[in-house]
């Protein structure tokens, strides 16, 4: 059971992160195949989801194992993913010393790094 201290992180994560990446609640709930409700009910920090479902929320919102769901106290579901992508990313959403301007403006950059290299691989 989730206290309120880690609702209230969890939500505030989840719509940050969606937020930052251009998603709707709609746009989210599909890509994780569950109802818009759902994430508004999350957003709002009416319920939480279930740590299978955290672990969707965490891959469709490109972020590590764990960064959602450690938040509510559950252990992360690993995942086969790109690991150096995550820790990246994981490491801008856990560093206190960055406001949100900057982990927007780090986290940008860095996809873009990232896809100007992958570009230029299969070129």
């Amino acid at each position: 059971m989730a206290t309120d201290e880690q609702r209230e992180a969890f939500r505030h994560a989840l719509r940050h992160n969606r937020e930052q990446r251009g998603l709707t609640q709609r746009a989210l709930s599909r890509a994780i195949g569950l109802t818009n409700s759902a994430v508004w009910q999350w957003e709002q920090g009416k319920a939480i989801p279930r740590p299978e479902i955290v672990a969707k929320l965490e891959a469709a919102l490109d972020l590590g194992p764990g960064v959602l769901s450690r938040l509510l106290g559950y252990l992360p579901i690993t995942q086969p993913p790109d690991k150096a992508t995550m820790d990246v990313l994981e490491a801008l959403q856990a560093d206190p010393k960055l406001g949100e301007r900057e982990r927007k403006l780090l986290a940008t950059i860095y996809r873009e790094l990232v896809a100007q290299r992958e570009a230029g691989q299969s070129a």
